[in-house]
């Protein structure tokens, strides 16, 4: 069973040349847990699953909005979402439940994952990641995030997320 890795998130940056602002602190488990001041805008991931087949969506969205799963399938084209198991984010990705990042989608090798991003993220600014653990948390810019997704083949479906 695959396991992603801290050193394979910084290995992938150093790759693809991205700078980062790094902030250790005490695990994270969930946006609505953390009382960690981190700087810039916060997202926070989702993983979500169609009801019937095999896609799986990697949802960005800011960290005090609420997916409207019916709303989010429906503009999807598909019947219904829920949210991955630990087993599956385990199975896709290697992490354990609330390590949720999009650098783990390196581990993604039959890219069943899509990425959906709430377009009002600001690509002019940083977003926050952790590097495959939940005790850091990695400032990038949003462009060079975008690279990060160009390099590994995903195409992200922006969209209007409330």
């Amino acid at each position: 069973m695959k396991q992603a890795t801290e050193e394979k998130a910084y290995q992938v940056l150093s790759e693809l040349t991205i700078p980062y602002h790094r902030v250790d602190h005490e695990p994270i488990f969930s946006v609505k847990e953390y009382e960690v001041e981190l700087p810039g805008p916060q997202v926070k991931n989702l993983l979500l699953k169609a009801k019937k087949g095999k896609q799986y969506y990697l949802v960005l969205i800011h960290e005090e909005k609420q997916v409207d799963l019916k709303k989010l399938a429906e503009e999807l084209g598909v019947n219904r979402l829920s949210f991955a198991s630990s087993d599956e984010l385990r199975m896709l990705l290697g992490l354990q439940s609330g390590m949720l990042n999009p650098l783990a989608l390196t581990y993604d090798e039959e890219h069943l994952i899509k990425v959906v991003i709430d377009r009002a993220i600001d690509h002019s600014d940083t977003i926050g990641v952790h590097p495959n653990i939940n005790t850091t948390t990695l400032m990038i810019q949003f462009s060079d995030f975008k690279r990060f997704l160009q390099a590994y083949e995903y195409e992200p479906i922006y969209l209007t997320l409330s």
